[in-house]
């Protein structure tokens, strides 16, 4: 009888391991995709940060709207990402070196991972929870928009950004009514994709947060779009620290109105 209660118990405890293990899956669904990517949590990260090198692999625009406090930015997408590690920690060092990106579903930590890894660096970490969870866990040790401690208030939601997006048809339309500008935020070298749309005025990102802050276009419903949807995310946080509320984003960018 002993036996089978201990049975029973043990498997219980496996079934709860087993649920727990699948619920972690199911929160960071990219895991699965890189199995053999050592991840850090919030807790441990938070736990040992005095100790962990901590690299934000994003774009520049990212880590302006927030970053981990301390954190050095070395973009992955650069050619020389191996060489700008090895500025800050050597490939063998003990200390240990984590690299974040937006979160779950952002895979740019893992690749970060495994690009350093395959250059020879030891003693690496993913913390593949994000900037996001960062703030809402350790708000003093984040900053978002320029402030310190961060507040999880004003992290702008998806759902919030989903209302400011329209298909490629109905942006068209309504960029043709009267009092409104349309903006092409892409770089020159991305622009061999040309949306037909009158009165298109390109203004590259850096140069229109600058127009931003000086109030531009404040009478204007701005009409913005870019390469793949992905930079209006944090051009918004721009948008609406500066008081503008009237604008509208071209779902998934250039590449979905092609």
């Amino acid at each position: 009888m002993k036996k089978l209660v201990h049975l029973t118990r043990a498997l219980c405890l496996l079934l709860t391991v087993l649920l727990i293990s699948a619920q972690a899956d199911d929160d960071f669904p990219l895991r699965a995709k890189y199995p053999d990517v050592q991840v850090i949590s919030v807790e441990d990260l938070a736990k040992d940060f005095e100790q962990i090198i901590v690299v934000d692999v994003r774009s520049k625009m990212e880590f302006d709207v927030a970053h981990v406090n301390g954190a050095k930015h070395i973009t992955l997408a650069k050619a020389s990402f191996a060489n700008d590690l090895e500025a800050v920690r050597s490939k063998t060092d003990s200390q240990p070196m984590a690299f974040y990106c937006n979160g779950h579903t952002c895979a740019k930590s893992y690749k970060a991972y495994k690009k350093a890894s395959e250059a020879g660096f030891t003693n690496i970490l993913a913390y593949d929870a994000g900037i996001f969870d960062w703030i809402k866990a350790q708000p003093q040790k984040a900053t978002l928009m320029g402030a310190t401690p961060a507040s999880a208030d004003k992290i702008i939601p998806k759902s919030e950004l989903k209302k400011h997006f329209l298909g490629f048809n109905d942006f068209k339309a309504k960029a043709e009514t009267a009092g409104t500008m349309v903006i092409d935020i892409r770089e020159p070298f991305q622009r061999e994709e040309k949306l037909e749309i009158n009165g298109l005025r390109n203004i590259p990102l850096d140069r229109l947060l600058g127009l931003l802050k000086k109030k531009q276009f404040q009478d204007k419903h701005l009409m913005i779009f870019d390469a793949v949807g992905k930079q209006v995310r944090w051009l918004q946080y721009h948008l609406e620290e500066n008081g503008y509320t009237d604008y509208t984003f071209l779902k998934n960018g250039v590449k979905g109105a092609m």
